[in-house]
């Protein structure tokens, strides 16, 4: 895992090989950020929890468990919202377009996978897909997530 010395107290970077027992140090070290950064603790758990699933899913099924790849974690925080964008080198894969599964049929009837997916898009505030293509090999995935902290910035219930 290499940091990047541009971190500050509001935004954090890590660069981390894609093997999925690198989750645990991201997570010690987003974590130490979150505090000075001033990220409530429920907003970090769920900040977590999205980024467990986005970060496994890059490592198996994005880079097929090649655990010489990289994925860049950045996480910035503003405005009472944390941003968090990772970015790797796989395929292209839009989590946004994946069809979502049907929880309302039985658990036995149910296709394998999905699920996570579907936590993701429910419990982040905002999610957003973009591919960066650069003519080369090098052509990345980014996908973004917001978590808001502020009552100020929460949604508004539909009427």
């Amino acid at each position: 895992m290499r940091s990047d010395p541009t971190a500050s107290p509001t935004r954090f970077r890590k660069t981390l090989l894609s093997r999925l027992e690198a989750f645990d140090g991201l997570v010690r070290n987003l974590t130490d950020w979150s505090v000075q950064a001033g990220v409530p603790a429920d907003t970090l758990r769920d900040v977590v929890l999205i980024l467990d699933e986005l970060f496994s899913n890059i490592v198996i099924h994005g880079y097929h468990h090649a655990s010489d790849r990289e994925i860049l974690v950045e996480a910035e925080v503003h405005s009472q919202q944390v941003d968090v964008t990772l970015t790797d080198h796989a395929p292209a894969f839009n989590p946004l377009l994946a069809p979502e599964p049907d929880t309302r049929l039985p658990l036995e009837e149910r296709p394998i996978g999905g699920l996570g997916l579907l936590f993701v898009r429910r419990t982040a505030d905002r999610l957003q897909y973009w591919r960066v293509e650069s003519g080369t090999d090098a052509a990345t995935n980014k996908i973004q997530f917001t978590k808001w902290y502020g009552p100020t910035l929460r949604p508004s219930a539909p009427a």
